[in-house]
């Protein structure tokens, strides 16, 4: 699954442990297969096409985007290069 092999990735690429740094990742997905991962990071960030699961998932992200997709992507990531302005 998404979060063994992010564990095994992070430990080999970056040789950190990923319940150690859990809180400084930022993890962005759009779907029920994000769902382990919008568990584990409490920086989860959903796109807005998220919302079409709303009541068939038992964690969603910690904030999700208003627009869908790659416009959802660009919209997390100028709001984390400009804080929000």
């Amino acid at each position: 699954d998404k979060l063994t092999m992010t564990g095994i990735m992070f430990e080999e690429v970056f040789g950190s442990r990923l319940a150690e740094i859990k809180d400084q990742v930022i993890y962005s997905g759009d779907s029920p297969n994000d769902e382990p991962m919008f568990a584990y990071f409490p920086n989860s960030i959903g796109v807005a096409n998220i919302r079409q699961f709303e009541g068939k998932m038992a964690h969603y992200p910690a904030w999700i985007t208003k627009r869908e997709g790659g416009h959802g992507f660009a919209e997390m990531v100028d709001i984390l290069l400009t804080g929000g302005k």
